[in-house]
């Protein structure tokens, strides 16, 4: 619709011995270069029906929300030797960066390479690619910005008819009860949403 390329990524392309979510920070890689604007989106975030806008004219570079701020509270409390207090934390289901942007956070990697694989580490992986994003923007100096939340609304929210992505979650509510990703999204298509 917007003339986008689309690339679909599969495999460890961003260091081979970390998490599968971990990949996503690959978008910082030079193999991206010749794009302007790049966005990295989950495979369990939609479209919703209609949608005209370009996520591409959109401002910002993640999506922060109430789930974010409660882990970036935990990773501080694991991780405060890599966490910078002011810097930004971002739930990591949606990232849009120009290519300015991704070379000067790419330019902070080597800084914690011997520290990516805590990231990747249990419990269930927790702090993946927003937190190895978090400690490279707090390196970069980068301000909390932010992209619109309904630009990946967790499909458990009210009002999913309001959104411009849907990002597919296991919750029913915020506070529960939970079914399969595939069921809640099975709903949304049902009713029209995505």
């Amino acid at each position: 619709m917007i003339g986008a390329d689309y690339k679909l990524l599969r495999g460890n392309l961003f260091r081979e011995n970390l998490s599968t979510p971990c990949q996503k920070v690959y978008m910082l890689d030079s193999v991206f270069d010749d794009y302007d604007i790049v966005a990295m989106i989950d495979p369990d975030v939609f479209t919703a029906r209609g949608l005209k806008e370009n996520i591409f004219d959109v401002q910002g570079i993640g999506i922060i929300d109430s789930a974010a701020i409660v882990s970036l509270n935990r990773l501080r409390q694991q991780f405060g030797h890599l966490s910078k207090p002011n810097s930004p934390y971002w739930g990591g289901s949606l990232y849009v960066m120009d290519k300015p942007l991704r070379k000067k956070l790419r330019l902070h990697i080597p800084s914690i390479e011997k520290e990516l694989f805590k990231f990747s580490l249990p419990p269930k992986y927790k702090w993946v690619d927003e937190g190895i994003i978090h400690c490279l923007a707090g390196l970069a100096g980068l301000p909390k910005t932010s992209i619109p939340e309904r630009w990946s609304y967790s499909s458990f929210l009210p009002n999913p008819e309001k959104a411009a992505m849907i990002h597919i979650r296991t919750k029913i509510t915020p506070l529960g009860p939970k079914r399969t990703k595939i069921e809640n999204y099975t709903d949304l298509k049902n009713r029209g949403i995505i």
